[in-house]
């Protein structure tokens, strides 16, 4: 798939606005900007989360899948929007103007572009739904220009009764992303069609007690279990990653785990397998 043009022009704008980015909640949302609009130097994610079903858009890995996973564990997220644009255009000129800052503008064509915040997020709070809005960045990257158009970003999202904040690698739990990138994909059994409700309910009480013994390292645990049940190489430490990222299984998140050669406590067994 050919990537698109990469100049902003007020064309380029409108059909995105008719392409309704940025719009919707859930699955239904398209983000402003995707890895096909943005140069990228580089790595650039897709990822289907866990909590909208859809695909999300992501542009560093160190950093913005690393927020992205932290978000996809906590509960009191309940929805992720990446690439959120700060529309109207005309409001972010105005508030640039106000503050003699220069607007964000295109390299080759001079027309100003929408900016964006990486993360706009519906949390559950004790005060109720609330609306979050994060930017991502290196501390490394956090030069006079970033931080000016950074206040124009801070300010229009207060002005929409929205709370803004910075994330730098400081506020980065990197154990429990370390942990979050092997459960991430076990969420559903979609990619092992061999493995079945049935068969999940059958492994897990034998598995469970097999992990019990603390003096082995947990794939090898697993492959044993693999084959009393005649299953594929693998399937059980999938099962076991399963049973994480659904929470059935607790473990301590926030400590890095080496799932493959050391052992792993199982915490409780927090919801029984149905």
């Amino acid at each position: 798939m050919s990537k698109r043009k990469r100049i902003v022009t007020q064309t380029t704008i409108e059909r995105k606005l008719k392409e309704k980015r940025g719009q919707g909640f859930f699955n239904e949302y398209k983000p402003w900007l995707t890895i096909r609009d943005v140069p990228s130097n580089g790595t650039v994610i897709r990822i289907k989360g866990w909590k909208t079903n859809r695909i999300h858009h992501l542009f560093s890995e160190q950093f913005e899948l690393a927020y992205f996973y932290m978000l996809e564990w906590s509960t009191n997220v309940i929805d992720i929007r990446e690439q959120f644009g700060c529309l109207p255009l005309e409001k972010t000129l105005y508030i640039a103007d106000k503050m003699g800052i220069r607007h964000p503008t295109h390299p080759k064509t001079k027309h100003p572009v929408v900016l964006t915040t990486d993360f706009l997020i519906t949390v559950r709070t004790e005060q109720g739904i609330e609306y979050w809005a994060r930017t991502v960045k290196p501390l490394s990257k956090l030069t006079k220009r970033v931080m000016e158009k950074f206040e124009i970003e801070k300010r229009y999202f207060e002005d929409e009764g929205i709370k803004w904040g910075l994330i730098t690698e400081r506020e980065i739990n990197y154990d429990l992303v370390h942990n979050m990138k092997w459960i991430h994909s076990a969420r559903t059994l979609e990619s092992r069609p061999y493995l079945s409700e049935a068969i999940v309910n059958e492994v897990t009480p034998v598995l469970l007690e097999a992990l019990s013994d603390e003096t082995l390292p947990c794939s090898y645990t697993a492959n044993l279990v693999d084959r009393r049940f005649q299953l594929p190489p693998g399937s059980c430490l999938f099962i076991l990653r399963y049973m994480i990222a659904n929470r059935h299984w607790l473990i301590d998140m926030n400590k890095r785990m080496d799932f493959t050669l050391k052992p792993i406590q199982i915490l409780n067994q927090a919801i029984a397998y149905s």
